[in-house]
C-alpha cells in the first residue's frame, strides 16, 4: 500500500499522430477530449513539458470505451520522446472494483522519478470503437512522510434533485453521481506544510488536482483516483513547533 499522493498538473503542449483534439488533453474539463480516428493499431501522443522536469506520475483520465485489452507504453527523453523507456507495454485501464467493469476508465503510471522534457505515450487498442481520452496529467507527487490519518473517507454526491409530491411520489431532476474525498494530514513537518501551502496557492479552488488514495495496482484502484477541485482550504493547525495538522477535501470532476 502506498501513501496518499497529490499531483499538481504541469503545463505542457500535446500533439497526436492521428485523431482530433490533441490540445484538449491540456484542458481542465474531461468532457473536452482527444478522439482517436482508428482502432486496431497504435496511436502516439507526444507531450512537451517545455523544459526538463522531474516527474513520477502520468495519468490519462476518462478513457472511453474502457477496452480490457488496450495497452500503453511510455517513453521519454531530453531532446526527443524515445530516448528511454519509462513504462514498458502494460494494460491501459487501471484495476476496477472486484466484479465491476466501469464504462469510463483511467490509466496511471506512478514510479521512480525520471527527468524528461519530451514524453511519447503509445496507445494500442484492438479493433472496435476508437477511444477518446478526456484528461492528461503529468507531475511530481507530493507525499507526506507519515501519510494521512485514519478516518479518511469518500462521500457520494448526486447533483440532481428530488421533491416529494402530495401524491406520495417524487418530482425528479436527473443529475450525475460523483464523489467527494476528505482526509487529514496529522503530522506534517514544517517543510511539508510549506510545500502543501504552495500547492494550495497554485491551485486554489478553481484549478484541478489529481489525488490518489493509494496508487498500488490492486483491485479498486479506479475508485481511489480523484481528479477534481479542492474544496475551500481550511486553516491548518500548528500542533507543536515541528508538526502541523491539516484537513483537506476534493470533489471529483465528471
Amino acid at each position: 500500500m502506498t501513501k496518499l499522493l497529490i499531483i499538481e498538473p504541469m503545463d505542457f503542449q500535446a500533439t497526436a499522430s492521428r485523431g482530433s483534439g490533441a490540445a484538449n488533453l491540456t484542458s481542465r474539463d474531461p468532457k473536452e477530449v482527444w478522439a482517436d480516428s482508428a482502432a486496431g493499431s497504435a496511436a502516439a501522443i507526444t507531450i512537451d513539458l517545455g523544459q526538463a522536469r522531474s516527474i513520477d506520475t502520468i495519468f490519462l483520465g476518462y478513457v472511453r470505451p474502457p477496452v480490457a485489452t488496450a495497452t500503453w507504453t511510455i517513453t521519454g527523453g531530453l531532446s526527443e520522446g524515445a530516448e528511454f523507456v519509462i513504462q514498458p507495454q502494460a494494460i491501459l485501464r487501471v484495476p476496477d472494483v472486484s466484479g465491476r467493469f466501469a464504462t469510463i476508465s483511467h490509466a496511471l503510471w506512478n514510479g521512480l522519478a525520471v527527468t524528461a522534457r519530451y514524453l511519447t505515450i503509445t496507445v494500442n487498442q484492438p479493433a472496435g470503437t476508437p477511444l477518446t481520452i478526456g484528461v492528461a496529467v503529468v507531475g511530481l507527487a507530493f507525499v507526506a512522510a507519515l501519510g494521512q490519518e485514519w478516518g479518511a473517507g469518500r462521500q457520494p454526491i448526486d447533483t440532481g434533485s428530488a421533491t416529494s409530491l402530495p401524491s406520495g411520489g417524487f418530482s425528479v431532476v436527473d443529475g450525475v453521481r460523483k464523489r467527494r474525498f476528505g482526509w487529514t494530514f496529522g503530522d506534517l513537518s514544517l517543510t511539508e506544510a510549506d510545500q502543501l501551502e504552495q500547492i494550495a496557492l497554485d491551485l486554489g479552488e478553481t484549478k484541478p488536482a489529481l489525488v490518489i488514495e493509494n496508487a498500488a495496482s490492486l483491485p479498486g484502484l479506479r475508485s481511489r483516483i480523484f481528479y477534481g477541485l479542492f474544496e475551500k482550504w481550511k486553516v491548518y493547525e500548528r500542533r507543536n513547533r515541528q508538526q502541523t495538522r491539516w484537513d483537506i477535501g476534493i470533489e471529483e470532476w465528471v
